[in-house]
């Protein structure tokens, strides 16, 4: 079992912003204008957001990450990312309530 220690920890990360959806070209809609980025992590680097909350409002988990609306230029990696989060998002099913 991996802990996250100290060192451990920046090599985790390292490891996750290395996925390929990291690298995907986005675009981040703000208020007055449209800005294309290269990548998810060079839209984190000039904005300040974490990457992940970027990759969850191109998929559409959340609807926008600090008042800007975010997508992924349209492409073959759109198309996964979007079909595999509808999928996961139709198949899941609750049965109790939150409190069990």
């Amino acid at each position: 079992m991996v802990h996250a220690h100290a060192g451990n920890a920046t090599e985790m990360l390292k490891k996750k912003f290395s996925q390929k959806k990291y690298h995907h070209p986005v675009i981040g809609h703000f208020a007055d204008k449209s800005v294309q980025f290269k990548s998810i992590i060079e839209a984190s680097k000039v904005t300040g957001l974490h990457p992940t909350l970027i990759f969850e409002a191109c998929i559409g988990k959340i609807f926008k990450a600090q008042n800007t609306y975010w997508e992924y230029v349209k492409g073959n990696h759109y198309i996964k990312y979007k079909a595999y989060y509808i999928n996961a998002q139709e198949s899941y099913t609750r049965v109790g309530g939150f409190n069990g």
